[in-house]
């Protein structure tokens, strides 16, 4: 009988230490698991941090954002044109009363050039006048805007518009040029380094 009891006693040590085995194999396993996952977390942060939210990259973020608008802009307003020259054949100048000179709408671009940032206004619907066109600063928003009167054999109209830009975060304000570069107004924005 003590044979017999003894033996349940080393089944039932064997059994709970098969569990207790298992049940720090599972612990170790799990440990380790979290372990790398905690590691691995902080080392994808840090490159991130590192080398996606500097300024230097934030700033080539913006520019090519800003290029892709304006690649966008372009290529809409370029749309729009082939359709409405499309469709200028078919109409009866005579019925309208709008001049031919407002077919064209106020052109404007922006770029990136030489470390500034260009806002580029045709002067042609302004009669190359570079006063006509005027600029204000509201924070990082500039407003570019103009009106001119134009005269036509038969008509006079009034011509105005008015854009907003948001500038980079390194734009230098203090140092805007505005200048005329051939049939182009130009505002010129310096970006600090």
């Amino acid at each position: 009988m003590e044979e017999n009891c003894e033996q349940k006693n080393n089944e039932y040590h064997y059994h709970h230490n098969w569990k207790k085995y298992l049940a720090m194999m599972l612990g170790t396993f799990l440990g380790g698991l979290v372990a790398f996952y905690f590691v691995f977390d902080q080392m994808a942060e840090r490159y991130y941090r590192n080398h996606l939210f500097m300024p230097h990259n934030i700033d080539r973020f913006e520019k090519k954002m800003f290029n892709d608008m304006e690649k966008s802009y372009r290529h809409e307003m370029k749309h729009f044109d082939d359709i409405f020259k499309k469709e200028l054949p078919k109409i009866d100048y005579s019925d309208l009363a709008v001049p031919l000179f407002m077919m064209d709408a106020v052109k404007i671009r922006t770029e990136f050039e030489n470390n500034n940032f260009n806002v580029i206004v045709d002067l042609k619907p302004f009669q190359g006048n570079i006063d006509k066109i005027n600029y204000n600063l509201t924070g990082r928003k500039l407003t570019v805007f103009g009106s001119s009167e134009v005269k036509d054999k038969t008509t006079q109209q009034d011509i105005s518009f008015s854009q907003d830009f948001l500038l980079p975060s390194n734009a230098d304000k203090m140092k805007i040029k505005k200048y005329k570069d051939g049939k182009d107004l130009i505002i010129s924005v310096p970006l600090k380094n």
